[in-house]
């Protein structure tokens, strides 16, 4: 039963992003040099001339709580180059 849990714990923390990947991004890197840093993006939405990656990132030890130990991030590229990236807003805001 332990082990089990430790694996499934390891399993959703390996498909996570660090912040300090995420500061490696800049305007115009192509997708490939995204993935490089990032990793495959959790989904990715579409639109014409236009894609947008979504990565979860691990929260730093102390921002941590029980509740929310990570922020969804988006990384959007027009005709093939970063345009823009940032933190996805919660649910709850607005």
């Amino acid at each position: 039963m332990r082990i089990a849990l430790v694996f499934s714990a390891v399993s959703v923390l390996a498909g996570c992003v660090t912040a300090s990947n995420l500061d490696q991004v800049r305007a115009g890197m192509s997708p490939g040099q995204v993935q490089t840093i990032l990793g495959e993006p959790e989904a990715v939405a579409h639109a014409p001339g236009q894609q947008c990656s979504y990565y979860t990132v691990l929260k730093d030890f102390w921002s941590r709580t029980p509740w929310s130990l990570s922020n969804r991030y988006y990384v959007c590229y027009d005709e093939g180059r970063v345009q823009s990236f940032g933190r996805v807003d919660s649910p709850t805001s607005g």
